[in-house]
């Protein structure tokens, strides 16, 4: 297998941006086809023998006009002409010399032989020409777009991955998943061949010379989009498509998009890519959830100032009543010869307003979600993604990445959605914010979902410091909050809506380091429900 260490060193073998040789001057041209043809004709003219030289004037007409690459078609031409009345002329002066049977037949070959050249050459000037006008048309919308574009030279890449193909590799996604070094020597090696203003302006280069000439100049050491990259151009995607962060010239580090073609047609030496800032979008996105955050929290005080406000409104008569009624009981028993018929009717009042403040904490305990449910069945296969999808924004923007194992048939529990969908997010993003110290390789939310014959385990774990014994002991106490259980209910309250479907929820500390969460539920299984086993694992 091919060592890593010589794909590195071929990455930094790879030059800058490669120059084209240079062609000598015109008038150097021309002035050395002049004197070739002037040797031919007196060779042509004045020996005695039939040499028949007069074919290389084709030589002298590919060294005049730079073969076909002339200003102009009349060059070519003119050229041409010269030859050719040089051709004539010499046979003339050989003839008067008294030329050989076979002269005017080499004569005529020689003429037929510069036509075909003429012609030859004219065809490539107009190929020439009709390449640098799209050359031209090209470079003109190359270097006006708005979008940034680069030119990316992904041939070392494409033989690189050939050279790990001959040597046996057949799982090249794994390979390049065990083997880290070799996507960063990759990345080395890939060339920026050219760039638009646009591109210079984004990255704040002030010219070409001074852009980065490889793509890991700007390209941070933990990109992780790359590795897809390698595997598009092993697989000659017609489109690619990646986000990542770069890192300009000077400033901050810029979040964009960068799409190019690598389908079976495109020329991996030459591949132009589009590539689009979103880092205001980002920040725009951001602060969307910012706000959606701030407006929750306000809303949440709302609801809590209007539950006070209902409990203070209500409450408020039934306990006046109370201390009327204890406070009339009071003075009837106070008499010097006391009406135990009037204290009894006062305590037989003060019972009716009991009852009445009974009457409001219950129904402050239904405005808390302690009325009955009516529940309907719930396929947490789609319940679950639903509430990861709710969530996917703060997972991504923390680095974390969230681990599925669901079964790829229906799981039905009997519940309310909307609650058990709120007790899934809630603990995501406790578990996301836990991990807040981990190291962003090591950020993995694990969502496991496992069926047995009566009920259904749901276990989320993650990669954090785990729970404190002090989080343990008294985690479920109401209002209770700590860095590690921070969350938008509070367990005490995900615990009690999942006791309110019957199920258990209950805490735990991974023995390889982290917390685990397991919801217990029972299960609703429909008729037709296939056995238990058929299970799938997404990333």
């Amino acid at each position: 297998m091919l060592p890593e260490s010589a794909i590195i060193e071929r990455a930094f073998k790879l030059g800058p941006f490669s120059v084209p040789p240079q062609r000598p001057e015109p008038l150097v041209q021309r002035a050395m086809a002049a004197a070739l043809g002037m040797t031919i004709f007196c060779l042509d003219a004045f020996t005695k023998a039939d040499l028949s030289v007069a074919a290389l004037y084709v030589l002298v007409l590919l060294i005049a006009v730079g073969g076909g690459r002339a200003t102009h078609r009349s060059t070519i031409v003119g050229w041409s002409l010269a030859c050719g009345t040089l051709t004539v002329v010499g046979y003339a002066v050989y003839a008067l010399r008294g030329a050989g049977p076979l002269a005017g037949a080499h004569a005529a070959i020689n003429l037929t032989i510069l036509i075909i050249a003429t012609i030859l050459l004219l065809h490539a000037y107009d190929v020439e020409m009709s390449g640098a006008a799209s050359e031209q048309s090209y470079r003109r919308v190359f270097d006006t777009l708005a979008i940034a574009i680069w030119e990316h030279d992904f041939t070392p890449v494409a033989q690189a991955v050939a050279d790990l193909r001959s040597q046996g590799v057949s799982d090249l996604k794994a390979y390049l998943a065990e083997h880290p070094a070799f996507v960063i020597a990759a990345r080395r090696m890939v060339r920026i061949t050219d760039v638009n203003a646009t591109a210079l302006a984004m990255m704040g280069v002030p010219s070409k010379d001074m852009f980065f000439s490889h793509l890991a100049g700007f390209l941070p050491e933990t990109d992780e989009s790359f590795s897809d990259c390698i595997l598009a151009i092993d697989e000659r995607r017609p489109l690619f498509q990646a986000e990542t962060r770069v890192v300009p010239f000077v400033g901050d580090p810029i979040d964009i998009v960068v799409t190019f073609g690598l389908g079976p047609d495109a020329s991996l030496d030459r591949v132009p890519g589009s590539v689009l800032d979103v880092s205001q979008r980002k920040r725009l996105e951001a602060q969307v959830v910012r706000t959606r955050e701030e407006l929750a929290r306000v809303r949440r005080t709302s609801a809590l100032g209007a539950l006070s406000a209902t409990l203070a409104h209500e409450i408020h008569q039934p306990l006046s009543a109370v201390q009327s009624y204890a406070d009339a009981a009071g003075r009837w028993l106070n008499r010097s010869e006391p009406d135990l018929a009037e204290a009894h009717q006062a305590l037989q009042g003060l019972g009716r307003a009991m009852t009445c403040a009974r009457g409001v904490m219950h129904r402050v305990r239904g405005l808390a979600g302690s009325l009955p449910l009516d529940p309907s069945p719930i396929d947490l296969t789609e319940l679950i993604p639903s509430a990861l999808a709710l969530v996917a924004h703060e997972v991504a923007e923390s680095g974390s990445r969230v681990r599925l194992n669901v079964p790829l048939y229906p799981v039905n529990v009997l519940g309310d959605e909307i609650l058990l969908k709120q007790v899934l997010v809630d603990l995501i993003g406790n578990a996301v914010r836990a991990m807040a110290g981990t190291p962003a390789v090591d950020r993995l939310v694990d969502l496991d979902v496992h069926v047995e014959a009566s009920r259904v385990r749901v276990r989320l774990s993650d990669r954090g410091e785990g729970w404190s014994e002090a989080v343990l002991a008294d985690a479920f106490q109401n209002f209770y909050t700590s860095e590690r259980s921070e969350v938008e209910l509070g367990l005490a309250i995900c615990r009690m809506v999942v006791h309110r479907h019957d199920g258990a929820l209950t805490l735990s500390n991974r023995v390889d380091g982290g917390a685990s969460v397991e919801i217990i539920l029972p299960l609703h299984r429909a008729p037709g429900t296939p056995t238990d086993g058929e299970v799938t694992t997404t990333a």
